[in-house]
């Protein structure tokens, strides 16, 4: 089966399964399991999957085809199993449940693995540069607070605790920021040899 057509019979496949996952007792009554079965494999359900499928409808009195099913799944697995696929769908941030043969498992974990890392490092990135801008905030927020607060008081000690309670705080967040630019600059220099490492497998 071309890998298009089955992506796009998955997707229009899920429209009428509520979110790809639970079958109501009507979708049960008029499922084509063969259908159902390939969208699983196509999204890498782990076989265990099949008792979600039966007790959604169990609870309909209807019994699943399941010799219909497996083999749906399995024609869902070819495409999904596809080494090609592994690293994208590691970039997409998905679970592999170890549902391809030993024959191919190693290696295309170690394909889903290299394109995960990326977006774990893209992940990571974008909340330390996140956190830098909270605690650039933080800063100047701390500086307000403070000038607003020495404009109140009239006497020096009181200046210059205000004074030592400012510097210690911004002294706290200046140290903060610097673990954090240290964290962000190691992602971005993983990141970029993760996708060195994703560039020599096409």
């Amino acid at each position: 089966m071309d890998p298009y057509r089955s992506w796009m019979s998955v997707s229009l496949l899920c429209l009428g399964l509520v979110s790809c996952s639970t079958m109501s007792p009507k979708e049960c009554q008029i499922a084509n399991w063969s259908d159902v079965g390939q969208a699983d494999g196509l999204l890498g359900k782990n076989l265990s999957f099949l008792n979600q499928r039966r007790s959604d409808c169990a609870e309909a009195n209807i019994q699943i085809d399941q010799a219909a099913y497996l083999k749906g799944r399995d024609q869902g697995l070819k495409t999904y199993c596809q080494l090609g696929n592994a690293a994208q769908i590691g970039l997409r941030g998905e679970v592999y449940e170890g549902v391809c043969p030993p024959a191919i498992d190693q290696e295309f974990r170690r394909r889903y693995n290299i394109g995960f890392d990326i977006h774990r490092f893209k992940d990571e990135i974008a909340r330390l540069r996140y956190r830098l801008g909270s605690l650039e905030e933080r800063l100047r927020k701390n500086q307000h607070e403070f000038e607003q607060r020495l404009g109140s008081r009239g006497k020096n000690e009181d200046h210059q605790r205000l004074y030592h309670d400012f510097q210690r705080e911004q002294d706290r967040i200046r140290e903060e920021q610097s673990v954090a630019a240290h964290n962000l600059q190691w992602n971005q220099g993983q990141l970029i040899n993760a996708e060195m490492v994703l560039q020599n497998l096409r």
